[in-house]
């Protein structure tokens, strides 16, 4: 005589044969949902130079990826105005550079929607130069 697999079982079988593909699909559009988002995240960045140098050239990317603006012969304190990034995989760089011969110092800060995240000094004897670079 032959068994029989009771319907109830067969269902239940189903039902997780088919599912658990569902869930990973789910899982697969929530996680790509939640980078679409973070990608259009704003942000806003301040980049601070500060120090005795007597102007000192700085450079610092606008966008986060690729625009960089140099200004040579900056006077201290320098702030950048409120910069707006976008997403959050974001290259954040900012630099000052002494040309001249100077006894000062010079120091770079960046700050990422409020907050300090970077922050360098020259050291004494090597130059007048201090870089910031933040990944987000």
């Amino acid at each position: 005589m032959k068994r029989r697999v009771p319907k109830p079982l067969l269902i239940v079988l189903l039902v997780v044969v088919l599912a658990y593909p569902a869930f990973q699909l789910f899982l697969l559009g929530y996680t790509g949902v939640r980078m679409l988002v973070a990608g259009q995240e704003t942000h806003e960045v301040v980049y601070k130079i500060t120090g005795t140098a007597d102007r000192p050239d700085i450079r610092y990317v606008r966008d986060g990826h690729r625009d960089s603006v140099e200004l040579k012969y900056a006077s201290l304190p320098w702030e950048s105005s409120k910069l707006k990034t976008k997403g959050s995989a974001q290259v954040l760089s900012v630099s000052a550079l002494q040309q001249l011969e100077d006894d000062g110092s010079v120091r770079c800060e960046i700050w990422l929607d409020g907050a300090l995240v970077e922050s360098s000094e020259s050291a004494p004897g090597t130059g007048l130069s201090a870089s910031c670079t933040h990944l987000p």
